[in-house]
């Protein structure tokens, strides 16, 4: 799992959903989200494997701030479909996924204290 992009179905909130993905992704321009919504497109999407050094020392998870956002476009209304490198997926496998790769950081941290009191 590496792409996961999202589909919105096409409803009377979109000026919401818009605000939603650019406090997510501001590069996005506000028409470019409300004509991805109305032809059924991939409105937005992101690499699970992106890393950034700096937000990584400022404490910031942007795969925790792209699930955030998928939670508040839900709790705004939005129907939502989630793809996982073009195919359909669910949440629930994003959840899972991106436990996964919290796990997996978790583990690389602690083996990097072990060898570094040795």
């Amino acid at each position: 799992m590496n792409l996961i992009q999202l589909k919105i179905e096409k409803d009377n909130s979109i000026a919401k959903y818009i605000k939603i993905i650019r406090g997510f992704d501001s590069s996005l321009s506000m028409s470019s989200i409300k004509q991805s919504i109305e032809k059924n497109d991939f409105v937005t999407g992101f690499d699970l494997e992106y890393y950034d050094f700096v937000e990584d020392l400022n404490g910031f998870d942007r795969k925790k701030a792209f699930r955030g956002m998928i939670e508040e476009l839900i709790q705004a209304g939005a129907q939502i479909s989630i793809y996982e490198d073009g195919e359909l997926s669910s949440i629930e496998l994003l959840d899972n996924w991106l436990e996964t790769l919290d796990e997996i950081r978790q583990q690389i941290e602690l083996d990097l204290d072990r060898e570094t009191e040795e």
